[in-house]
């Protein structure tokens, strides 16, 4: 094939090595998206189907429900208590005179208010949980303490029956904890998976927006070489190294077995190589060139260099 003089740029397609490496990189995201989507998958299979998670539901439900009945039974006991009256109704503050009560106690509570709440009809007023049933009992406590003196019977009876809520509140609020500490380790692990599902169906979208981008220049990769890109291949076959020459020799033999470079000058027709063959060598030589073109502008900066000197 002839070869004139050109003053047209190599433009080659995308690199083949460049391809193949996104290939690779495609091909591994696609592996760990895979490995995600399973993930998700089998922890809703588990806890999310249309029975265990409905029974998973019901059993946090029954236990806490097991709690609640055994907290009214420790307050039952308490509002036995013969020094309980005080403070199993709301005080009033002006039939005992107590023009400040409001300046000080912020939040009044009782126990009978308690028990009200934990047996409203109205969902929206009933206590979520036991924790906090408890945190009221012992504010109807703490705010007789805040506003009475320390030698006064008010304080010395909410002193009284605050230690023996709290010697029979210990043993429930074990239980209580360490089932609110699995509630919240389930609460975790559901946010994680929800979160590791929206995240990998975004990653999905943009890995077939990839994809699609990949399968373009894949297509302009796999299209026949024209004559001009041929034309500039065997011109700038001849500005190769001698060494380059014969790496590119090398390529050209595994793709065109019948080709004996030992007599000497060979006259390569480039339509005896294969699509991939001619490619592969285009992309060659021109990354080639580029390498020499580097190394010889280091050579001439050294050179320079030591003239200066």
């Amino acid at each position: 094939m002839a070869a004139g003089p050109s003053n047209k740029k190599f433009k080659p397609n995308l690199e083949t090595t460049v391809l193949d490496r996104r290939v690779d990189e495609l091909q591994s995201h696609t592996n760990e998206l895979e490995k995600r989507v399973k993930t998700v998958v089998q922890y809703y299979e588990n806890n999310e189907g249309p029975t265990d998670g409905a029974h998973n539901e019901s059993a946090r439900s029954n236990k806490m429900q097991e709690f609640m009945q055994q907290f009214r039974e420790i307050l039952r006991q308490i509002m036995k208590r013969k020094w309980a009256f005080p403070f199993l109704k709301p005080v009033n503050p002006e039939a005992l005179h107590l023009h400040d009560y409001y300046e000080i106690i912020k939040k009044p509570m009782d126990l009978g208010t308690i028990v009200n709440r934990m047996e409203a009809k109205e969902e929206s007023r009933r206590y979520k949980n036991v924790t906090d049933i408890c945190a009221d009992v012992r504010l109807v406590f703490s705010n007789a303490m805040l506003y009475n003196e320390p030698t006064s019977h008010a304080y010395m009876m909410a002193q009284e029956l605050s230690s023996q809520f709290e010697k029979l509140w210990y043993p429930l609020s074990l239980k209580v904890v360490e089932e609110e500490g699995r509630q919240e380790e389930v609460e975790i692990q559901e946010a994680r998976i929800e979160k590791l599902a929206q995240d990998t169906d975004k990653e999905i979208m943009e890995l077939s927006r990839q994809l699609e981008e990949l399968k373009r220049h894949v297509k302009q990769r796999c299209r026949k070489m024209s004559y001009e890109e041929k034309y500039m291949l065997v011109e700038n076959m001849g500005r190769l190294s001698v060494e380059n020459v014969n790496k590119a020799a090398e390529i050209i033999a595994k793709y065109y077995p019948d080709l004996d470079a030992s007599t000497g000058d060979v006259d390569l027709d480039l339509n005896s190589l294969s699509e991939d063959g001619q490619w592969r060598l285009y992309h060659f030589v021109k990354n080639a060139l580029k390498q020499q073109e580097r190394e010889q502008n280091a050579k001439m900066g050294n050179a320079s260099y030591k003239k200066k000197k």
